[in-house]
C-alpha cells in the first residue's frame, strides 16, 4: 500500500479563479499565505488583474480594522500589502 497524502485545504482553491471564491474562501487563502507558498504563488499571479486587487484590498482594510484580533499572521499581511500595490 503506498502513502497516504492528504489534500492540502487550499487545493480547491488552487485550481480556480479568485474572483469566483467566496469571501470565506478569500479569507482561507489569505490565511494560508503564511504557510503554503503555492497560494502565495497563485494569488500573486491573479493579482496583476485590478479586480482581484481590489478584492484583496477590501479584505486587507478588513484584516487592519480588526488590528490584532484578525486572525492574520503579519506575514499574511505583508504579503497581502505587497499584492495590492499598483
Amino acid at each position: 500500500m503506498g502513502d497516504v497524502r492528504w489534500l492540502h485545504p487550499g487545493d480547491r482553491l488552487l485550481s480556480t479563479d479568485p474572483l469566483t471564491w467566496s469571501f470565506r474562501d478569500l479569507c482561507q487563502a489569505a490565511a494560508m499565505l503564511d504557510t503554503d507558498e503555492r497560494m502565495v504563488a497563485h494569488l500573486t499571479d491573479h493579482a496583476s488583474r485590478p479586480e482581484v486587487r481590489k478584492r484583496l484590498r477590501v479584505l486587507l482594510r478588513l484584516i487592519d480594522d480588526e488590528g490584532e484580533a484578525a486572525p492574520f499572521s503579519q506575514v499574511s499581511r505583508r504579503l497581502l500589502t505587497t499584492m495590492v500595490q499598483d
